[in-house]
């Protein structure tokens, strides 16, 4: 991907996360790899937002190994985890969904925030960066896309 692409990403997370106040998104391959990451500037390491795109990586293999089960040809288009409950201040819903079929976007977020205004500002954002994934997509290589700054 050339430098303009990769600005272009990371703005439109950016803009996302800023329009819509989520904690962090991560733009990964079925396999967990990392092409950006998306987080307010906060001081400390960025290993367990590693760790937390692993892990959903992780989940969606599970969860198409499952879908799997039932129907074939049907791969996972969006989960939702949510973690404690509505009466704490702590808790936060964690939310994959597919740009395309090898690269997932996912989005930490706490439970207090609208959802329904994240869900269709997350779809138009997904709109957007699918345009710069279908040929890598088609291409099924996505080595040396990363954008991670």
């Amino acid at each position: 991907m050339d430098n303009l692409n990769e600005r272009e990403i990371q703005n439109i997370l950016k803009s996302f996360r800023e329009r819509t106040s989520i904690i962090c998104s991560t733009l990964f391959t079925e396999d967990g790899f990392i092409i950006t990451l998306e987080k307010e500037q906060i001081e400390g390491e960025d290993d367990h937002y590693q760790s937390v795109c692993a892990i959903n990586a992780g989940i969606v293999a599970l969860a198409e190994s499952s879908v799997q089960i039932i129907r074939e040809d049907n791969f996972i288009k969006e989960i939702s985890i949510q973690a404690g409950d509505s009466l704490d201040n702590e808790s936060f819903i964690i939310h994959i969904e597919s740009v395309t079929k090898n690269v997932r976007l996912g989005i930490i977020f706490p439970l207090y925030l609208n959802l329904g205004v994240i869900i269709f500002e997350l779809k138009q954002t997904i709109q957007q960066l699918s345009k710069y994934f279908i040929a890598f997509d088609q291409n099924e290589n996505l080595s040396g896309i990363s954008i991670i700054p």
